[in-house]
């Protein structure tokens, strides 16, 4: 009798043993439900019940047996666990929120619940995550959009509100289930657009201004904008400290910015303030090298080193705001027609090009991180290059 039960229970393993290996799998470690697929990973499976009551499997996978049986344990043992596939939108944001804000800046991060709280969680929030298609992505897209009356958002705005709804639906299928479906997202990016400079005699007009008033702190900051292409936010940070007048470099080591910050005691509330942080991405913290032209004018209305570049009026520094409505007002009142504060990066790059500069230099310059970033965005010829070009092109055919 107990030689029968040996080798039934033989037979069994050996079963098990034909079984894995028809699949491809090394046989499990007992009862954990973890095997060793055929193109080396590890696969571990956790069964849960859905909302019909039905059992579902879910997969875990890693390099090694022991990284899965570690990520099998993290995920039994969460606070928030619950069967993937019952996740509200919501409720998946908020897991998404927490666990990636670590890695983020406080502007992207508040950017990102800006975007959650006033348009995906309205909307979808309350949908499980298994439930959103293609066609859910699409007639969400298609309402928020109805919903801005006569200014409608941006495609590229649009673009990024639909791909922070799969990005989520795809840490949550990585994190906790592998048989999520991602739907594709249906706006299209917009491509660049053309971008027309302003003309030169309006830039002369400008630049004439700025020398005549740099005994006021605003003009010398547009000066080191038009001169050396850096963004309103790290002129905003810039204190005289950063700048090396023996040397004859600056320093960008800040910026400036304003973030919206959620109103505790009406968390229906949207309140902003300015916070100071270190630049974008590691390219963003560079050194560039002063033209002449800005030498003098830095040496005579020198400040002590811990000034502010700009000041402001309530505080010791103006943000960047601030900097746009004086920017506005001087080209207003040099009867120039209205262009964005940004666009005098784009001449200073521009300006580069046509003198025929290095364009990885400039790339270091601007603080990109690849010279195409470069040319793809801030390079434009001017029309006085067209023309040129256009001229040339005649005495050809002429010939």
């Amino acid at each position: 009798m107990v030689k029968e039960k040996v080798s039934i229970c033989k037979r069994q393993v050996y079963d098990r043993q034909k079984f894995c290996q028809e699949r491809s799998y090394e046989m499990p470690k007992r009862g954990e439900n973890i095997y060793r697929r055929k193109d080396g990973r590890w696969e571990g499976r956790i069964w849960s019940r859905s909302a019909s009551k039905k059992r579902t499997y879910r997969s875990v996978y890693g390099k090694s047996y022991r990284e899965v049986k570690d990520k099998m344990c993290r995920i039994r043992q969460k606070a928030d666990f619950k069967d993937w596939n019952t996740h509200t939108l919501s409720e998946a944001a908020e897991i998404w929120i927490r666990s990636q804000s670590v890695y983020w800046k406080a502007g992207t991060c508040s950017a990102y619940k800006r975007m959650l709280q006033k348009y995906i969680i309205p909307c979808l929030g309350n949908m499980p995550i298994d439930e959103i298609t293609n066609q859910t992505l699409y007639e969400f897209a298609e309402k928020i959009n109805r919903e801005q009356g006569k200014t409608p958002l941006s495609r590229n705005y649009m673009f990024q509100i639909c791909s922070m709804v799969r990005r989520i639906l795809y840490y949550m299928s990585r994190h906790y289930g592998d048989s999520l479906a991602i739907p594709m997202n249906p706006v299209a990016k917009e491509q660049v657009c053309h971008v027309l400079l302003p003309n030169e005699s309006s830039l002369m007009t400008l630049e004439k201004y700025l020398y005549a008033n740099t005994d006021q702190d605003t003009c010398i900051g547009i000066l080191l904008a038009l001169h050396t292409g850096i963004r309103i936010g790290e002129l905003s940070a810039l204190t005289w400290r950063d700048i090396d007048l023996e040397e004859g470099v600056l320093y960008i080591r800040r910026n400036i910015l304003r973030v919206y910050v959620e109103d505790e005691a009406d968390r229906k509330e949207v309140v902003t303030q300015v916070i100071e942080q270190k630049p974008k991405s590691s390219d963003s913290v560079r050194i560039i090298p002063l033209p002449l032209c800005l030498l003098t004018p830095l040496r005579e209305h020198r400040k002590e080193e811990d000034a502010y570049v700009i000041s402001g009026v309530k505080a010791a520094w103006a943000e960047p705001r601030t900097i746009q409505y004086r920017f506005r007002s001087i080209l207003k009142r040099c009867q120039i027609e209205y262009f964005n504060f940004h666009m005098l990066r784009h001449v200073f790059a521009s300006r580069c090009v046509s003198m025929g500069l290095d364009v990885k230099s400039l790339s270091e310059i601007l603080g990109h991180s690849s010279i195409q970033l470069t040319l793809s965005l801030y390079v434009h010829s001017s029309i006085q290059q067209k023309r040129l070009l256009m001229q040339q092109y005649d005495s050809l055919i002429g010939k």
